[in-house]
């Protein structure tokens, strides 16, 4: 199993460091499309805008269609001023004197031109000017019913323009070919003219014309200002910026629609992966390797050792590869900065599930290692990671109640803040501001009010202070799925009114009152050397709880003097004994009690000979010895330093009622004596009990023992039964 396990992890980081790479493979991005995760840098990027977008937007300025606003009453206009030189023209064609210098006047204040005095009188002096003028406006009108532009200029190399007409008609799209410009306008009238009237005399014609030609005017405008925001939008569109993206920093965010410039930025960014792709894969294939074998090395030999301990590699590998899936989890699916992970979430889980704070610190460092691998791979973010969980790890020692979980989150957001600044301070800008406070201040300032920094910080803070409340919601999951206990769920077990030891007390009151010694004197020795004494206390609270099948078997119970021992034999008296082991573990499992306090009920007595038993059978058999093997409790042996205290103190206990003419001296003799059998027969092998721990343990139960066998002062009453 543990195999699997560390296969499966291998197996995770490398998912969690190429799954983008390989999604987008398989399903290469389209535009407009939503992107399923958040695309970020796997490393230091420079996206060249540019570069990468000038083709598009060359095709993009040549696509535009220029916009047009169409000029109501044009045509209204320019008849209204033909109608006038044609009455002012009628009017003085019928005056007697000469009158050629008003005409003249009248034509430069109106049209803008100068005819000679000669050519006034001309004009004047043809009889036909009147029909002449009528006919030149009817062609002006047929002409302004065309699409009129000034100057050809916007539209040149268009394939089609927009014209803005007022409501409802809206905006109506034409033909590039359909415009014409005034230049064209004039010519087409001018050809007009002079083909329909020929016959005219040219002196009298060309002013004519001249002066009809001016009266042309466009129907459509130029919308200089709407055009122009319409190209600055397309240039913004394609930026030309190089911008440079660190390791973890969102390319895309999560959900976005695919744009024209995101698309290229993820082609991009694939690109420069690829690059990397085949040099990067085989070192960090073999780091994880190295770290996966240490990680297992390591928990089962040095740990082990330190700890006294088998620590369950299961759920430990488990949680390691939970971890894995829930920070890239994190990354792909929200948009917010790398440093958001809430990584002391790792930690906090290992010490909640009593674990121990050395397995929490080197799970923090493995877990960093493998997050920086796969988000990344670089150092600052290790050591980003690696400080903010050992924060947590150092502040989590005395969790009791739920909301004492708040305090190291909060504390792992302020170190996180620190680290971050630490990072983005521009130093080699402060030091030559050393020691002039007023410059200093303002380069403060400035960097409070960096609205990219202050975001990053807070994400941070908010990746620090929210690992407390998802332990929490993880916690209750992860204890039904591995049988494991945190404080949280051993304080239930921890009060007396439970029914187990209401049960307990009710049946058989000497083993209660046996048990609840226990527990005082092992939770004094869990002080002395560092173990757990809440696991300690509640472990003596149900270690014997299998004794309420067959409670007149044990010696503790039997106030009347008989003893149903002495009619079986030996062994089978002997398995009555092993039994309660096995019973108490049955009753456990059958009312749920979590599994670490089930194994102290296996674990209390080891793979001990029922010794008194043994001998009784030995004597009683003294030709064939009868086999240690079926006088030994069924096991294992102590697993844990608190297993080992467990077996310890309730040797010491039973054996203490035994004592006469109590003193310090034989106390401790019958102290040492009992643990020196047990390391002969080997019991505390499996769990590295050390000498250190062993002198701790017998100078704590010497002094606990004695005390409670201290002789008060003798009371009058108590004087006169004596005598």
């Amino acid at each position: 199993m543990r195999l699997i396990l560390n296969g499966i992890l291998v197996l995770a980081v490398l998912f969690a460091s190429y799954v983008e790479y390989a999604y987008f493979i398989v399903v290469p991005p389209k535009l407009g499309e939503v992107v399923p995760f958040s695309v970020r840098s796997q490393g230091s990027f420079t996206f060249d805008q540019d570069k990468a977008l000038r083709g598009r937007r060359d095709i993009a300025l040549s696509r535009y269609v220029p916009l047009y606003t169409y000029l109501p009453g044009i045509a209204e206009k320019v008849k209204t001023r033909m109608d006038d030189l044609i009455k002012e023209v009628s009017f003085l064609q019928k005056q007697k004197v000469s009158v050629g210098q008003k005409l003249v006047t009248y034509v430069y204040e109106e049209f803008g031109l100068k005819i000679s005095l000669d050519e006034a009188d001309k004009l004047l002096g043809y009889r036909n000017l009147t029909s002449l003028l009528n006919g030149i406006l009817t062609f002006e009108e047929t002409i302004l019913q065309n699409i009129i532009v000034e100057d050809p200029e916007p539209y040149g190399g268009k394939n089609i323009i927009e014209v803005l007409y007022s409501e409802p008609k809206g905006i109506v799209a034409y033909p590039a070919e359909e415009v014409i410009t005034l230049k064209q306008a004039r010519f087409m009238l001018q050809d007009k003219v002079t083909q329909m009237f020929w016959q005219v005399h040219e002196e009298v014609l060309d002013p004519v014309t001249k002066i009809s030609l001016s009266t042309l005017l466009p129907t459509l405008k130029y919308d200089q200002k709407e055009n122009d925001r319409r190209i600055q939008e397309i240039v913004r569109r394609y930026p030309s910026k190089v911008i440079n993206y660190r390791p973890g920093d969102v390319l895309v965010p999560f959900r976005k629609v695919l744009s024209e410039e995101d698309l290229l930025l993820i082609v991009s960014h694939g690109e420069f992966a690829k690059t990397n792709l085949y040099g990067n894969t085989p070192w960090i294939l073999m780091v994880i390797l190295l770290i996966v074998v240490f990680h297992d090395r390591l928990f089962l030999t040095i740990i082990d050792t330190e700890r006294q301990k088998t620590l369950p590699f299961r759920p430990l590998l488990s949680l390691l590869i939970v971890s894995i899936f829930l920070f890239k989890s994190c990354l792909l699916f929200t948009p917010f900065p790398l440093y958001f992970v809430p990584f002391a979430l790792l930690p906090l889980l290992v010490v909640l599930l009593n674990y121990g704070r050395i397995t929490a610190t080197w799970s923090t460092v493995i877990g960093a290692i493998l997050l920086t691998l796969f988000s990344t791979r670089t150092f600052d973010i290790l050591l980003f990671f690696t400080l903010g969980g050992l924060t947590a790890v150092l502040l989590c020692s005395n969790i009791q109640k739920r909301i004492h979980i708040l305090l190291p989150s909060f504390v792992v957001g302020i170190i996180n803040v620190g680290v971050l600044l630490a990072y983005s301070a521009k130093w080699e800008s402060i030091a030559p501001l050393m020691g002039n406070w007023h410059e200093m201040w303002t380069f403060f300032q400035a960097m409070a009010f960096d609205k990219h920094l202050s975001d990053i910080l807070g994400w941070a803070f908010v990746g620090g202070v929210l690992a407390g409340p998802m332990a929490l919601l993880l916690l209750p999951i992860l204890e039904m799925s591995w049988r494991a206990a945190s404080n949280f769920k051993l304080t239930k077990y921890s009060d007396l009114q439970h029914p187990l030891l209401k049960d307990l007390f009710a049946k058989i009151p000497a083993t209660y009152q046996h048990s609840m010694t226990m527990a005082f004197l092992a939770q004094a020795v869990g002080d002395a050397v560092g173990a757990n004494t809440l696991l300690l206390r509640i472990g003596a609270y149900y270690h014997d709880i299998g004794k309420m099948a067959d409670p007149m078997f044990f010696s503790e119970n039997q106030s009347n003097g008989e003893n149903p021992h002495d009619n079986l034999d030996p062994q089978e008296s002997a398995q009555i004994i092993i039994n309660h082991v096995k019973y108490g573990e049955q009753i456990a499992r059958k009312v749920g009690l979590p599994e670490v306090i089930v194994d102290f009920i296996r674990q209390h007595h080891g793979t001990l000979i029922v010794e008194y038993f043994y001998n009784k059978a030995v004597a009683a058999n003294p030709e064939s010895k009868p086999r240690k093997k079926d006088f030994r409790y069924s096991g294992p042996k102590p697993q844990s330093l608190e297993a080992a205290i467990l077996m310890i103190v309730d040797s010491v206990e039973a054996t203490f009622r035994s004592l006469e003419s109590i003193t310090r001296e034989k106390i401790e003799k019958m102290i040492i004596l009992n643990i020196v059998k047990r390391i002969a027969d080997g019991q505390f092998d499996e769990c590295s009990l050390s000498t250190r721990n062993i002198a701790k343990i017998v100078e704590t139960l010497t002094d606990s023992l004695e005390v409670a066998s201290h002789s008060r002062v003798t009371y009058p009453w108590q004087e006169k039964n004596k005598r």
